[in-house]
């Protein structure tokens, strides 16, 4: 009884083993610097052996982390939920804000933004003291993504400039390059095009200083964009040709070819806008947004008023179809602040859950002393069992003594080894003083071994012959003469002609004695359905005892 209350005791605490701990640990320590082994090193932790709420939840904090800096994403909360869960009830500090944060990304990632936030702002809450400028400006910059999408850009601005500061005092220079590149879009969106340009440029400096070229092609592709809805057309065409000057890769070629367009003419080259246009419908149709742009103002500059009204009027309901569509989601601050007001009864209901831990634990106890009682039973049981399928077993060496004596002796002949074999197990089980295991072992063997013979197809055509030998072609005739026996019922037919008894046939085919007595009976039914020759001889062979 003590030793039940120790292993409820471990089960509540829960454990983790020395080796799992420094895996951990180490998979911590390399995370940042060097993603790929800490990922490696993650795949060596024995997850399954992890218990207890806080390792789990160490272990999911970790592991979401290796995820994360390995750009693996995910939009499932099935490895983060109960981290999260656990988490909030813990001491504000950096862990517990580096899991609040790795849960909200994958909330964000899965669309549901209210939640994803209100975590966010969760773990915003670092003591005084702690400080983690990376993890401080990851938090805001995530914030200001989901204002950005759900259209509040002066929410989204305001994380984005939090964001900034906190890279540039942790002097993370891809961070803060990243984070002017949200700041210079969120400006574009609100129409501010002088701080945009600013923001932007100084994101494209880092790029072309690092030599980034992909985040390069991504950043100029704003800054066309500003050029063309700001009437800055000589800083396009300068942006314009880093791409060639700078070997930068085009990251939209659509965007690309119609800015281009937009560029040729309103510098008066209409042929040459023509062709870029072209170029743009070709990638990426005329139902494009950038395409359709392009077009209303080549028109306009061409001076075709009626065309150029038409396409505006198609951009026009493209933009309309937007707004509508967003409308449709609900306001996202009302949304968190009723997250938030759900958040804190869950708390008050968890504080009262934590009050009856110690009445749960007592009844743990009593249930696991129900479930040992109940595999003990169980393991009796399966002793019983194995016992009643080994006496079975030594059936299959005993068949039909009334039949002639030269078909017995030809089909022991034919089974004699399998048979030894079959006694030598059984023997072995018996005997054995090994533990449960081992004897299970034995008793598996046995099995397999009754599945050899079930498919030795040299010995069933054997088997066959010895029939049809010493029985007057007896089952050749039932084969040929009753065409609707099916191959079980052929099997079974061969087996009771060759005198094993029901409960050695039903062994053979998988069934129980009973299932083989019904079928012995509907193969009459059959023989008497089809008016066969020898009916009555094939009848009174499958009545034999």
């Amino acid at each position: 009884m003590r030793g039940l209350f120790v292993m409820g005791a471990m089960l509540s605490v829960g454990c983790l083993s020395r080796h799992n701990e420094a895996l951990l640990t180490e998979v911590e320590s390399c995370v940042q610097d060097d993603p790929e082994r800490a990922y490696e090193l993650l795949g060596r932790v024995d997850r399954g052996s992890i218990r207890g709420k806080a390792h789990r939840a160490r272990y999911a904090l970790v592991a979401s982390e290796v995820y994360y800096h390995n750009y693996i994403d995910s939009d499932s909360d099935t490895l983060t939920r109960e981290m999260a869960a656990y988490y909030l009830d813990r001491e504000r500090g950096e862990e517990r804000s580096r899991a609040l944060f790795q849960h909200a990304l994958v909330l964000s990632n899965a669309g549901r933004n209210a939640e994803a936030t209100m975590f966010l702002d969760e773990a915003e809450l670092i003591d005084i003291g702690v400080s983690n400028s990376r993890l401080e400006g990851l938090i805001h910059r995530l914030k200001g993504d989901i204002y950005g999408n759900d259209c509040l850009f002066d929410n989204a601005l305001s994380e984005y400039l939090l964001a900034r500061l906190c890279f540039s005092e942790a002097e993370l220079e891809f961070h803060a390059a990243s984070t002017d590149y949200d700041i210079g879009t969120t400006y574009m969106l609100m129409r501010s095009y002088d701080e945009a340009e600013q923001s932007l440029l100084a994101s494209l400096d880092y790029c072309l200083a690092n030599d980034n070229c992909d985040f390069a092609s991504i950043v100029l592709r704003e800054l066309l964009t500003l050029a063309v809805y700001a009437d800055k057309f000589d800083r396009g065409e300068e942006w314009m040709s880093l791409f060639e000057t700078e070997e930068i890769p085009v990251v939209d070629s659509v965007h690309y070819n119609a800015t281009r367009a937009i560029i040729s003419a309103f510098r008066g080259r209409h042929i040459e806008a023509d062709e870029f246009l072209a170029r743009a419908v070709e990638l990426g149709g005329v139902d494009n947004g950038d395409v359709e742009y392009a077009h209303y103002l080549l028109a306009r500059y061409r001076g075709d008023m009626q065309s150029a009204l038409y396409w505006q009027e198609r951009g026009k309901r493209r933009q309309d179809a937007l707004v509508l569509e967003s409308l449709k989601h609900p306001i996202l601050n009302v949304e968190i602040e009723s997250l938030h007001s759900t958040l804190d009864a869950e708390r008050r209901a968890r504080s009262l859950a934590r009050q009856r831990n110690a009445i749960v634990l007592v009844s743990l106890l009593v249930l696991l002393l129900g479930v040992l009682a109940h595999i003990r039973g169980r393991i009796r049981q399966k002793n019983r069992d194995i016992a009643h399928y080994i006496e079975t077993i030594r059936e299959l060496q005993h068949t039909d003594r009334n039949l002639p004596e030269q078909m017995n002796v030809s089909v022991s002949a034919l089974y004699r080894d399998r048979f030894s074999e079959l006694n030598h197990l059984c023997d072995i089980y018996y005997d054995h003083d090994g533990t449960a295991r081992q004897k299970t072992l034995v008793f598996d063997r046995l099995k397999d071994t009754i599945e050899e013979i079930k498919h030795d197809r040299r010995r069933l055509d054997k088997l066959e012959e010895a029939v049809n030998l010493y029985r007057n072609n007896i089952y050749a005739r039932m084969r040929e003469q009753v065409t609707k026996l099916n191959e079980r019922d052929l099997r079974v037919a061969l087996y009771v002609l060759a005198g094993f008894s029901n409960r050695a046939i039903a062994i053979f085919i998988d069934s129980d004695p009973s299932s083989v007595s019904k079928m012995r009976y509907n193969i009459k039914q059959k023989v008497k359905a089809v008016g066969a020759a020898d009916g009555e001889e094939f009848c009174a062979a499958m009545s034999e005892k």
